[in-house]
C-alpha cells in the first residue's frame, strides 16, 4: 500500500510531513486529509482572526497529488457584534 504525506500550511507557516501514513489509495488519502485539517484547526483555535489551513497530499513516487484548503473565521453577529 502507498505512503502519503500531508504537508501543512497555516497562515503562511509550513510544516513538511516527513513520516507519512500508509493508506489504501488516493481516495483514502483524500478522505483522511479532512480529518487532518480538522485536528490541526482544533489545536490552533483562532484568536478572532481568520485562519487558512492548507494540506498538500503527496507521495514519493508521484509528488503532489492534491491540495485541500480550509478557512476558519469567527465573527460576532447579532447582539454580540454590538458588545465588541
Amino acid at each position: 500500500m502507498p505512503r502519503y504525506f500531508f504537508d501543512i500550511n497555516i497562515c503562511g507557516n509550513s510544516a513538511l510531513d516527513r513520516e507519512g501514513v500508509v493508506l489504501a489509495n488516493d481516495e483514502a488519502a483524500r478522505l483522511a486529509v479532512a480529518s487532518v485539517l480538522h485536528d490541526v484547526a482544533l489545536a490552533t483555535l483562532p484568536s478572532g482572526r481568520a485562519q487558512v489551513f492548507v494540506a498538500t497530499v503527496r507521495s514519493h513516487e508521484r509528488g503532489a497529488l492534491f491540495r485541500t484548503t480550509m478557512t476558519l473565521a469567527t465573527e460576532r453577529v447579532g447582539a454580540a457584534a454590538l458588545i465588541a
